[in-house]
């Protein structure tokens, strides 16, 4: 099959790290086939531009016309397009061979501040360009200049701070142009971080989330949040955002998950990154590229993101079980019975650990499983403590004998299915299949309790924090702390660092592994809220 074929139509970076060099080393990345038209030649470097040297209109006419009409065209990225000339010969080239796929990255303002498009050229991007894009993916300054040119009575000033005060104002901001636009927007929010309460970040130590906000053509919003990487090497990261999204499309993905794979990408380019010149340094554009189907550190985002298994850890870490503890109206027959199974969980998965510390090849990773172990003890001891809470064995009952009565709980069927799965892929397979089949319940749980935390925020189930009228909150607490994080942490550091290593065929069987744990994870859940228990 021959590879999916992606033009880019946008300025020349002498110094390779943004433009045509950038998007061209993107596009191979992907396994794409990358085309040019050259908009504009650029004399630049990491300081700055010095000079720009503007390509003829009908030459750039030429240009797309003689790749569109030989080898053809799947997606089309548009990136600097210089001035109103340059934009009118893109929309009537995009009009008269039908090019249909286009993300447009409206390079407007450099990172300096510096407005880069005359009025008349971003009248012609508006009215006559945006129209016909698949996505626009403004930055923030580049959105409040687009509305400053839809809301023609207003003076950009207003639109300057109105929308950088929190993560809402973000949201407010991309709707705003979508509604004017029609178009798909994704605003990047990569200039203004935010801090971990959903504010906009002032100063640097602050600066804990980079969240980008897409609005689908039909209105619907999806929140995209990855952490800050502190690196001072970001020249050409939205170009290559740009490009990885069109060569995403190009691959035939969706557009959500073409932005969540091309935000991976980038984050990964960030992270890999070296510093090269005296001002900001470029990406590593080229960082993953090598067999496996994951970027470094991101080999759980692979698991959890996979087509086979999204759906079900979708379904796992948003169940009704943990909203309903999240909103108080669990029924106290039902979470009673999940404590006494879960007990009896922990002392299998404290097993699982201790067989994880024996499949160890090194002493530092002995250490690290043993100490796996000894925060289950821990979790164990705080367990049986929370039972006491609900007087798991009876009004007074001391410790000893709530433990006695949770040691002789009978194990549920599902208890039983999924703690000796995780024990009989230990027994018969590695190390690496093991730490897979207990990860997603330590891991899980994490993003099940955050995710409960922010609902209020986000628009999800509405969760009850008061203590006083719920009385299960402090179950979701303990999992979206601060010290359970460091614990889990630990697991997936362990984890991304022994996946470097992993081949392509051990990948596809660890999936299988993380599915299957993961539908069980979510079974589990689902006995506890049907278990027929008395009062």
């Amino acid at each position: 099959m021959p590879p999916p074929r992606v033009l880019t139509i946008a300025g020349s970076d002498s110094s390779g790290g943004a433009g045509i060099e950038a998007d061209l080393k993107v596009i191979a990345a992907h396994g794409c086939y990358g085309m040019t038209a050259i908009t504009a030649l650029t004399a630049q470097n990491t300081k700055g531009v010095e000079d720009i040297h503007t390509v003829p209109a009908p030459f750039l006419e030429k240009s797309i016309a003689a790749v569109v009409e030989d080898i053809g065209v799947d997606v089309v990225k548009m990136g600097m397009l210089a001035n109103e000339a340059a934009i009118n010969t893109v929309v009537a080239a995009v009009k008269k061979h039908s090019l249909a796929r286009i993300v447009l990255d409206p390079v407007m303002v450099s990172t300096s501040g510096s407005v880069l498009l005359p009025p008349p050229a971003v009248a012609a991007l508006c009215d006559s360009l945006i129209p016909l894009a698949t996505l626009v993916t403004p930055n923030v300054s580049e959105a409040q200049h687009l509305l400053a040119h839809y809301d023609h009575e207003a003076a950009f000033d207003e639109f300057q701070d109105i929308y950088l005060n929190s993560q809402a104002g973000l949201v407010s901001l991309a709707l705003t142009l979508h509604k004017r636009t029609s178009t798909a927007v994704l605003l990047k929010g990569g200039h203004v971080p935010l801090t971990d309460d959903g504010l906009i970040a002032r100063r640097q130590e602050d600066k804990a989330v980079v969240m980008d906000v897409l609005v689908l053509s039909d209105g619907a919003v999806h929140i995209f949040a990855s952490p800050y990487i502190d690196s001072p090497n970001t020249h050409g990261t939205g170009c290559s955002l740009a490009s990885a999204v069109a060569c995403n499309l190009a691959l035939n993905q969706s557009l959500p998950d073409a932005i969540t794979a091309a935000r991976s990408y980038v984050s990964g380019a960030i992270a890999a990154s070296h510093s090269l010149g005296h001002g900001p340094g470029p990406i590593d554009h080229l960082h993953s590229l090598y067999r496996l189907p994951f970027s470094a550190g991101r080999f759980i985002d692979y698991l959890t993101q996979h087509p086979r298994v999204a759906p079900i850890w979708d379904a796992y870490v948003n169940h009704p079980f943990v909203q309903r503890v999240a909103a108080g109206t669990i029924p106290a027959a039902n979470f009673k019975w999940y404590l006494r199974q879960d007990y009896l969980f922990l002392v299998q998965f404290a097993r699982a650990y201790a067989l994880l510390a024996y499949k160890a090849s090194t002493i530092s990773e002995i250490g690290l499983h043993a100490t796996d172990v000894a925060d289950i003890e821990r979790e164990t001891s705080l367990h049986v403590d929370y039972c006491m809470m609900f007087d798991i064995a009876g009004p007074g009952a001391s410790v000893e004998a709530t433990e006695a009565m949770l040691r002789d709980t009978p194990e549920a069927p599902t208890t039983t299915a999924y703690t000796r799965y995780v024990l009989d892929v230990g027994a018969s397979g590695d190390a690496a299949a093991l730490a897979v089949a207990v990860i997603s319940c330590s891991f899980g749980y994490q993003v099940a309790a955050r995710n409960r935390l922010a609902g209020n925020r986000l628009g999800g189930t509405k969760t009850v924090q008061d203590s006083a009228e719920n009385v299960y909150w402090s179950w979701v607490e303990g999992y979206a702390n601060d010290e359970y994080a460091e614990n889990v942490k630990k697991r997936t550091d362990a984890l991304e660092e022994m996946a470097v290593r992993f081949s392509v065929q051990q990948v596809e069987q660890l999936v299988e592994v993380f599915k299957r744990a993961t539908e069980m994870e979510r079974d589990f859940f689902t006995a506890a809220l049907e278990a027929k228990v008395d009062e």
